[in-house]
């Protein structure tokens, strides 16, 4: 970070020296689930690197953190020629930009600049925000605006970065947003959740014969592979990139909805994707296989009359399918933006009854339960009820199941029982207002079409 402003960090830390004692412990804990190798960041203050501290640097680090710019208005004078020598040495790297935006809506410009500056191997992108420059709102809409700007411009992990104090005076909320926290306390480990410890500010690299600032990666939290996965090098043999790949999500089907992201640049044929098609919800009419770039599968859009790759987009719920069946455990939120968490969660395998409501920024939909509200991304949930006829039209129970005289399914209309593993033949699935969906029977009655009580 700029040696301007440590001496203002290190004051901020000593006034919180008192409780020193409990973090030192809470760091043993820390540091014996910690990287070994150094991880540093790196700006204009160490200089222009070259080939040979590069190469030498390699056995050195787990992985280096790049400043990209100092604000919209300053870009860092080494940060091209350095990430593009971490790129073809073998070194993985995020970038990350030192906040000097004055609002919500220069923090999102100065999103957009940075990630249209930074080099596109990095592996994540961090913001440092450790001054308040905010003259218009609140520095939690800034520091949430800038997250969101980030997240529409890309998918890979984004890190907040400050020290402990400011971290939790100034952004306390929005940094909740952020995949993962990077915190620096030179006095002791932070009491505050991290995944990344900047602890000193004067560790000796024999690759650059100085002292930079150095990090601690909580393995526990984060390995380290998770902050260097998607790197690729040019040194590396065609298998070896192939292997290190991180694809995206490619598991759409067709009938489901993508958010098509600001940054989705080419259609799958390396055409041109018009910036006014992009940041826009699309339904999926075809789905193919297709391994390219980071994707194994191709989406039709029949609204633009071409494939995307599942790369360029976010798939989410849209319309009302009545329950969900998660995939993954979810966090629940007090809020449809997701930045307050209710202490409440779900986990893998629960059935969630829930309505669709869309986000307050427009761009992703949630399912809004009784006790709070999810995510609707399809990566981490299925619909709970078959929503089409199979090729046989036949079903069979898996429990028990009654038949209904009427598709309100009022107990009065109750017809009779149906036991475990009798087949039904059925002609046609039919969607309540809720979302809700169920069978209707050859003889003219009407079952459940939860997949826990049937299956197809």
């Amino acid at each position: 970070m700029s040696n301007k402003h440590r001496w203002a960090k290190r004051l901020a830390q000593l006034v919180v020296a008192a409780s020193a004692m409990i973090g030192i412990a809470w760091g043993e804990q820390a540091v014996a689930s910690a990287s070994t190798l150094a991880i540093p960041d790196i700006s204009e203050w160490q200089g222009k690197l070259t080939a040979s501290q590069v190469l030498n640097l390699k056995s050195q680090v787990s992985f280096v953190i790049n400043r990209r710019q100092y604000g919209s208005a300053y870009q860092d004078l080494y940060a091209a020629n350095n990430t593009a020598l971490y790129v073809k040495y073998g070194i993985p790297f995020g970038e990350y930009d030192y906040a000097r935006f004055t609002s919500a809506a220069s923090a999102r410009q100065e999103a957009k600049d940075f990630y249209n500056r930074s080099n596109k191997n990095a592996s994540f992108y961090a913001l440092d925000f450790e001054e308040n420059d905010v003259t218009s709102g609140t520095t939690n809409a800034a520091v949430e605006a800038w997250y969101d700007e980030m997240r529409s411009l890309t998918s890979k992990n984004l890190v907040f970065y400050s020290y402990q104090s400011f971290a939790t005076s100034y952004a306390n909320t929005a940094r909740q947003n952020f995949d993962a926290q990077w915190i620096a306390n030179y006095s002791y480990a932070p009491t505050i959740s991290f995944a990344l410890w900047q602890y000193t500010d004067h560790n000796y690299l024999p690759a650059l014969s100085e002292y930079t600032d150095n990090s601690r990666a909580v393995t526990s939290v984060h390995p380290i592979s998770w902050w260097t996965d998607s790197v690729a090098t040019a040194l590396s043999s065609v298998a070896t990139a192939l292997s290190s790949v991180t694809y995206a999500y490619s598991g759409y089907k067709a009938g489901q909805h993508i958010y098509l992201h600001n940054n989705a640049s080419k259609y799958a044929d390396g055409t041109k994707i018009a910036k006014s098609d992009r940041q826009k919800f699309y339904r999926i009419s075809k789905v193919k296989n297709l391994t390219q770039s980071r994707s194994k599968q191709a989406l039709y859009i029949s609204d633009l009359g071409k494939w995307v790759l599942s790369q360029d987009g976010t798939g989410y719920f849209v319309g009302q399918h009545g329950s969900y069946t998660l995939k993954h455990k979810l966090n629940l939120y007090s809020d449809s933006s997701l930045t307050k968490k209710t202490g409440s969660y779900y986990v893998s395998g629960d059935t969630v009854a829930g309505k669709l409501v869309k986000a307050p920024s427009g761009k992703s939909y949630r399912v809004k339960t009784s006790l709070g509200y999810l995510s609707a991304n399809v990566k981490f949930m299925t619909p709970a009820y078959y929503e089409s006829l199979s090729s046989t039209k036949t079903i069979k129970t898996k429990k028990k199941v009654y038949e209904y005289k009427k598709s309100s399914f009022a107990k009065s209309s109750r017809s009779k029982a149906v036991t475990k593993g009798t087949k039904l033949k059925v002609t046609a699935v039919k969607k309540r207002s809720t979302g809700s969906r169920y069978f209707v029977l050859s003889n003219g009655k009407y079952v459940t079409a939860l997949k826990s009580y049937v299956t197809e």
